[in-house]
C-alpha cells in the first residue's frame, strides 16, 4: 500500500514546484523541523556577483549503521527541499532514509538562475565560459565541484555520521549537466550519480557530443550512473513568443530527438552500469519532484539496489 500510494504522489502534476519561478520559496523542512530528522544548516559566501551557498543537512532521527548513513546530496536545494513533505516522507520507511545535504542558495528565489548557470554548466571543449541562450554567464561546473569536494562536502559531513563510500549526488535540467561532469571526473568521490532530465542541448549540443565521443572512446569512470526523464519532455515542452528564448527553443529543437536514449546507450555499451527510469505521462518540470521521490523509494547502495 505504501509502494502503490507512493507511485500515485509521483504521478501529481509538480510543474508549479518543479519551474523556475518568481514566487517566494515557500517553508520547507529547514523551517519547520522533523519528526524524522535533524535538521542542520550553514551558509558559504559566494562569488560577489552572486548569492551565498545554503547547504542543508538533514540526518535521520535513528542509530546509524556501524559504517555510518548513506548520504544523498540534492543540487537546486531550495527546490529540492520543497519536495520533502511530510505527505512524501510519511510514504517512505524511516529505516531506509539516508542523510540528504541540500546544496543550495541562501535566497527566496526557488531556483537561483544566475548563480545555477553559473555552478551546474560545463565550459567549451577549450575551457573557456559559456553563455547560455538568456543571456547568463555558464561553465563554471570545473569550479563548482571543486568547491563541493573541498569545502562543501567536509563542512556539511562534519555535522553526521557518514559513510565515505556510500555517497550519491542528485541533479535535475543544468544540474543534471553538473551530475554528468562530475560522474566524468575520476576522483570525484561519489559512488552514484543520478542525472534527472540533463539539459543535453547545452552549448549547441557540443557537451554532449562530447560526452558521446568520450563513452564511445571507453573514457569514463565505469561508476553507476543512473538517467531519469519524463515520458513527455519534448511534447510539452513550453513555446512562448518571448524574443528572449527564441535561442533557447532553437538550441532544443537542434538537439537529436534521440539524444537522451543516445546517451544512455553509449553509456551501457562503454561498460558503466546503472538504472535508467522514464516517468510516464510527465514533461521536464515535473520530473524534478518524481525523481527524487524514485531515488528515496528506491533507495541508494553503490549500485543502485
Amino acid at each position: 500500500m505504501r509502494i502503490k500510494a507512493l507511485l500515485l504522489w509521483m504521478m501529481l502534476p509538480f510543474a508549479a514546484a518543479a519551474q523556475p519561478a518568481p514566487e517566494p520559496l515557500g517553508p520547507t523542512i529547514l523551517d519547520t523541523g522533523s519528526g524524522l530528522f535533524e535538521t542542520q544548516s550553514f551558509t558559504l559566501e559566494g562569488p560577489a556577483d552572486g548569492a551565498a551557498y545554503r547547504i542543508g543537512v538533514l540526518t535521520p532521527h535513528r542509530a546509524p549503521p556501524a559504517e555510518g548513513f548513506p548520504v544523498l546530496y540534492l543540487l537546486d536545494g531550495q527546490a529540492a527541499l520543497e519536495v520533502l513533505t511530510p505527505e512524501l516522507l510519511a510514504m517512505l520507511g524511516p529505516e531506509s532514509l539516508p542523510v540528504i545535504v541540500s546544496v543550495g542558495y541562501d535566497t527566496e528565489r526557488r531556483f537561483a538562475s544566475e548563480e545555477r548557470t553559473r555552478d551546474y554548466t560545463p565550459p567549451d571543449a577549450a575551457g573557456a565560459p559559456v553563455v547560455d541562450p538568456r543571456g547568463r554567464s555558464g561553465g563554471g561546473g570545473p569550479a563548482f565541484l571543486d568547491l563541493l569536494v573541498s569545502r562543501i562536502m567536509p563542512q556539511a559531513e562534519a555535522l553526521a555520521p557518514i559513510d565515505a563510500n556510500d555517497r550519491t549526488l542528485w541533479g535535475h535540467s543544468y544540474a543534471g549537466l553538473f551530475v554528468l561532469q562530475a560522474a566524468g571526473t575520476p576522483d570525484a568521490p561519489f559512488a552514484r550519480f543520478v542525472a534527472a532530465s540533463p539539459s543535453l542541448w547545452w552549448d549547441d549540443a557540443r557537451y554532449f557530443d562530447r560526452l558521446v565521443a568520450r563513452m564511445e572512446g571507453r573514457d569514463w569512470p565505469h561508476r553507476p550512473l543512473d538517467f531519469h526523464r519524463g515520458e513527455l519532455e519534448r511534447v510539452r515542452a513550453s513555446k512562448p513568443d518571448d524574443p528572449e528564448v527564441q535561442q533557447l527553443l532553437r538550441m532544443r529543437a537542434a538537439l537529436p530527438e534521440d539524444a537522451f536514449l543516445t546517451l544512455v546507450a553509449a553509456a551501457r555499451a562503454a561498460g558503466v552500469p546503472g538504472q535508467t527510469t522514464i516517468f510516464p505521462g510527465l514533461s521536464h518540470g515535473e520530473t524534478f519532484s518524481a525523481s527524487i521521490a524514485h531515488l528515496l523509494k528506491e533507495g541508494h547502495g553503490p549500485a543502485g539496489e
